[in-house]
């Protein structure tokens, strides 16, 4: 038999460690939201005072909440074992998010709850208190002076949980920065924007499953996929088993800007994080998003990073809450990996969506605007050469073909200079404006007026009509599939 002593931590120490977790505001919140969800609530109010003379952060749920024994045994730390089996709808796992999330930001947390019919019941750490204890485990059984108000919030509802930060020594924007007008505002756009994104299945739908609010705002879901906008595109749903569980899977690739009414519905499409940063996978336990974007360390002969040329790509995936442990769920609720037999299916179905995007991106405005055109021909086209992309007129082009016909066999100066042209795209040049202002430079003609634009068009059909190669109609028809003019068939009728 082993001589063993008990050595339990001094209560303070150990608390002060659990501020380490790396929550942000948003994502403490959004934890705290998460019980909420558990307890069967329909409404949660978040209320965000800075600028207070005691600064406070509240959570206020009309859940079923909690009897005194209840609450004191979620006042614990890992009040819950993370290897039990829990009901399919928890959210929860280790018993830690409540005070984790909670002391990330602030060093006084008091939960009050009641049931319907029941008393209000009160517990609270402060973390000053436990340091003055000298080390014991000290949980008080009241409110701090001057939380009246925020009992009665919770007092005129049948039942419910309050949920109260105060001492907020670690609350500001994920940007850093102090506590000025200008970053309490940009602090309360990440909240929002963060809860609109993490519980956006709960929010849609004429009947939502739960209301959030922050600071009396309504949130609206923020649905990463445009799941309705006409020119997604989707894969089908697949089912990868997994052991015993059963993961879904489904492939977005959003429109590109072409395909948006306006600069503000691209912009909020992209997400607060931009375009680039939200690709990749997003992956849901119980329809509460854990993971956005990214790729998983998934790739084929090295891990994907996130670029320009796929950030039309999204790709979601369903998790039961059984698979937590094989998918490496943190405490946060933050991070995931997925496990190794899955990750083969997932980085072919990935590969398939990103090659889609890819084209898309490439090809952009094509996909969903109009039918395909079978002669729409394309001036440029990519070829390999000694394992590098290069750019090549298309010679087959009928414009470009037309040119090279018309040469004299002593007059190759147009033939050179299409070389010319080939060996001098400034495909560095191009990737550089296009990462840095996070579009293609220029959409075709851009730069060009009407005038320009319809003159160019009336030499191009009297190119095709020389000859009597083709009649004036056949030659409208012709210049109306070809790239870029596809886009301007009206100049064309007025040619």
């Amino acid at each position: 038999m082993q001589d063993f002593e008990d050595a339990p931590p001094p209560a303070d120490s150990l608390v002060e460690s659990l501020r380490g977790f790396g929550y942000s505001a948003e994502t403490a919140i959004a934890d705290i939201i998460d019980n909420s969800i558990t307890a069967h609530a329909k409404n949660v109010r978040v209320q965000v005072a800075l600028a207070a003379p005691t600064p406070f952060i509240s959570i206020l749920d009309d859940g079923e909440g909690m009897d005194e024994e209840t609450l004191r045994n979620a006042m614990r730390l890992g009040s819950q074992n993370p290897l039990i089996t829990r009901a399919v709808t928890d959210l929860g796992r280790f018993g830690l998010g409540l005070k984790t999330a909670s002391f990330s930001q602030a060093r006084s947390l008091t939960v009050a709850s009641k049931k319907r019919g029941g008393e209000i019941n009160v517990r609270r750490w402060d973390l000053d208190f436990l340091a003055e204890a000298e080390g014991s485990w000290r949980l008080l059984t009241s409110a701090p002076e001057g939380t009246e108000k925020h009992l009665e919030s919770l007092a005129s509802q049948p039942c419910g949980t309050l949920v109260l930060w105060q001492k907020l020594d670690r609350v500001r924007p994920r940007l850093g920065g102090t506590r000025d007008g200008v970053n309490s505002q940009l602090l309360m756009e990440q909240i929002e924007h963060h809860l609109a994104m993490v519980f956006h299945r709960y929010l849609e739908g004429i009947r939502p499953r739960i209301r959030l609010f922050v600071n009396e705002a309504s949130i609206k879901p923020w649905d990463p996929f445009l799941s309705n906008h006409a020119a997604c595109q989707t894969s089908p749903d697949e089912t990868i088993n997994s052991g015993a569980a059963r993961i879904r899977v489904k492939g977005y690739v959003l429109p590109n800007k072409d395909m948006f009414d306006d600069e503000t519905e691209y912009e909020l499409a992209g997400g607060s994080e931009g375009w680039v940063t939200n690709q990749g996978f997003y992956i849901y336990r119980n329809d509460r998003l854990l993971v956005a974007g990214g790729w998983l360390g998934l790739g084929t002969t090295k891990p994907w990073v996130r670029d320009e040329a796929h950030k039309l790509a999204r790709i979601r995936i369903d998790l039961p809450n059984s698979e937590d442990a094989a998918w490496q769920i943190d405490v946060k609720k933050s991070d995931a990996s997925p496990p190794e037999n899955v990750r083969t299916r997932l980085r072919d179905l990935a590969l398939n969506i990103r090659q889609q995007a890819r084209s898309v991106f490439v090809y952009r405005g094509e996909y969903g605007k109009r039918p395909a055109v079978a002669d729409l021909a394309r001036p440029w086209k990519a070829v390999r050469t000694s394992d590098q992309s290069a750019y090549r007129i298309e010679r087959s082009h009928p414009i470009a073909s037309y040119v090279l016909a018309e040469l004299d066999d002593d007059d190759r100066s147009i033939a050179s200079f299409f070389k010319l042209l080939e060996n001098t795209v400034p495909v560095e040049k191009i990737w550089i404006d296009t990462v840095e202002q996070g579009e293609l430079p220029a959409t075709p003609f851009s730069g060009e007026t009407r005038e320009q634009i319809r003159g160019l068009a009336r030499n191009l059909l009297a190119s095709l009509m020389h000859g009597g190669r083709l009649t004036e109609n056949e030659a409208r028809e012709k210049l109306r599939r070809l790239a870029p003019f596809d886009q301007h068939s009206d100049i064309i009728d007025e040619v």
